[in-house]
């Protein structure tokens, strides 16, 4: 998973190709096929892998505690390899390490009072903030590798004219500071000051 993972990072999702892969391990590509089938499988075990570079913290600590560890440790996962946003749209995180993610977060919040029903939508808003906070971050040029892009980013808001967008390029400096870490913990904050309120508000909906 190591050498398909650093090729995509590399060459992207769009030119990457089982061929390359095997040369790059020094196989020829008919003997990748006796370990995946091809490469929507490979793909899923990529992104597993990724995922498995988030480590789970212990189910005695709080709720919150657990899923700030999580939520910070699966979006530096994630940003580390910048072919990886674009390898999670479509594609369930459903290998063992993304099911072991998604127990966990369930699990941590039933065991705090959460319903069923306000785990199970607690993890998909979770997971949805996190990916999607990660994948902008890399299209804004942060991760290993993504120099480049960021000074591309910075070019063109540069280029945009003040008297169309004033409000835009106002701020387009406070925009490319690169403070991601303060601005993810600042809606991965408010995303669980939520989920606080939902489960007292349906904890007294059933108390008699």
């Amino acid at each position: 998973m190591r050498a398909a993972l650093e090729l995509l990072d590399a060459d992207g999702v769009e030119q990457f190709s089982t061929r390359k892969l095997a040369a790059r391990l020094g196989i020829k590509s008919p003997s990748l096929y006796w370990h995946v089938k091809g490469k929507e499988e490979l793909f899923a075990l990529v992104i597993d892998h990724v995922v498995g570079q988030c480590a789970l913290p212990s189910r005695h600590s709080g709720w919150r505690q657990q899923l700030d560890v999580i939520g910070h440790g699966l979006r530096r996962a994630i940003i580390e390899h910048p072919a990886t946003p674009q390898l999670l749209l479509g594609r369930p995180m459903f290998g063992p390490n993304g099911l072991r993610l998604a127990d966990h977060v369930i699990g941590a919040l039933r065991e705090h009072g959460f319903t069923d029903k306000l785990a199970s939508y607690g993890y998909i808003v979770f997971l949805n903030y996190v990916v999607g906070f990660a994948s902008q971050e890399t299209a804004f040029g942060k991760g290993t590798g993504q120099a480049g892009r960021l000074d591309q980013v910075k070019s063109f808001l540069a280029a945009l004219p003040p008297e169309q967008y004033p409000d835009l390029t106002a701020v387009t400096g406070e925009l490319l500071l690169g403070q991601f870490t303060h601005r993810f913990a600042l809606g991965l904050d408010a995303i669980l000051d939520r989920f606080e309120r939902e489960r007292d508000k349906a904890a007294t909906v059933r108390s008699p």
